[in-house]
């Protein structure tokens, strides 16, 4: 998800406190408040703390990815960390650079990077100065778009997924993992007690899995088709408005069977389950779930402002296991670095909607990427809402 600077501070102040924000959402939220960290500090006391020094490179990220465990190999060989500055959407990220920002090292997630580099934002990495990079597990290596004509520009650094959490006990028919398919959505059985996806592209993007289509580069009548499907969907939601925090509890009282979230639902409805006889499954889709994954980039300025060694360490730093471990540990997203995991059990994971088998996991993952005309799937999933 995107999330645009358009909240009042004190709308944010109470969903985030009223835990209507997914962790992930919420670190991209705070960059609009200038709001660094959940957990450790704020972004604000850590720029009083390191005044900018010129001898070091920009980092343009999200919020949050200023907390000092990604940087421990930096600031290991240089004393500090490098200069930051925040985005709170790509859309954001793309448009300043487009206007004559130049920041040295980025952080897209791959939707973006088609349209980044289009841009001329993203300068060649040399693979062999990062230290980290032989750990670095083969899916993500071959993610659409880290290589052009041969030359990487992108190294993917965290990732997770959008699935479906499913009520096993309520829904036995989908308890195994050869059963479960994103056509639960369109099972009539459970109407009124599922929730899709309240986002256009991931909306468009499961009818599109359903029906055989490659979801990233839709023609016309492919999205006709994809609406038709999803018209006929819309009348089995319990609703799609519903916060994070409130469709774990509906999925807890079994007033939801099957809904639509990120990873992170699973350890909402891990606490939830303690002591009850509630039993959930974290689905794998036969069509594939639809994965997410961001890394990091260098810009072409890097190379003219003599910072290109130093952008390497700053993709190094974040690709460490040490890096990979802290953001499991603490965020719940995944880490493309094998070693990050070494220190979790399987239960953990699992308990996030993680695993250490992670490339026997992804095996059927549907990467996203940018989609064909994304403002067009936007105006039909309002009419499609609003009944049309």
């Amino acid at each position: 998800m995107t999330l645009k600077p358009l909240m009042e501070t004190t709308h944010f102040h109470d969903l985030l406190c009223e835990g209507k924000l997914s962790r992930r959402d919420a670190h991209r939220v705070m960059a609009t408040f200038g709001i660094g960290s959940l957990t450790v500090h704020s972004m604000g006391e850590r720029a009083l703390a390191q005044e900018a020094d010129e001898d070091h490179p920009i980092f343009f990220t999200w919020g949050g990815y200023d907390e000092l465990e990604f940087m421990v190999h930096y600031t290991a060989k240089y004393g500090r960390e490098p200069n930051y500055n925040f985005f709170a959407s790509e859309d954001e990220a793309f448009a300043k650079m487009w206007g004559g920002y130049e920041p040295h090292v980025t952080y897209p997630c791959g939707p973006s990077l088609k349209l980044w580099y289009d841009g001329g934002f993203l300068a060649p990495i040399e693979t062999d100065r990062l230290s980290n990079w032989p750990d670095v597990m083969q899916v993500f290596k071959d993610v659409p778009h880290s290589v052009v004509d041969g030359v990487r520009v992108y190294v993917p650094e965290d990732w997770g997924q959008t699935s479906m959490v499913i009520r096993t006990d309520l829904a036995p028919e989908y308890a195994d993992p050869a059963n479960q398919t994103w056509e639960a959505l369109w099972n009539e059985k459970y109407s009124g007690r599922l929730s899709i996806s309240n986002h256009a592209y991931e909306a468009f993007a499961i009818a599109a899995l359903v029906l055989g289509i490659v979801p990233w580069n839709m023609n016309e009548a492919e999205r006709i088709q994809c609406e038709e499907l999803l018209r006929k969907q819309m009348p089995l939601n319990r609703g799609l408005e519903s916060s994070f925090t409130e469709r774990g509890q509906a999925v807890a009282a079994g007033e939801l069977i099957i809904a639509v979230s990120d990873n992170g639902l699973v350890a909402e409805l891990a606490a939830h389950a303690e002591n009850t006889p509630m039993e959930f499954a974290w689905a794998t889709p036969r069509e594939g779930a639809l994965t997410w994954h961001c890394g990091l980039c260098i810009h072409p300025a890097a190379i003219r402002d003599g910072f290109y060694e130093k952008a390497h360490d700053i993709i190094d730093s974040f690709i460490s296991p040490e890096a990979g471990a802290y953001e499991i540990g603490n965020w719940y997203y995944g880490h493309s670095n094998v070693k990050s995991y070494a220190g979790f059990d399987e239960e953990f994971l699992n308990s996030i909607g993680q695993t250490s088998k992670v490339e026997e996991f992804l095996a059927t993952a549907q990467f996203q990427q940018t989609m064909n005309e994304p403002e067009v799937l936007a105006n039909r999933w309002e009419e499609l809402k609003a009944g049309f």
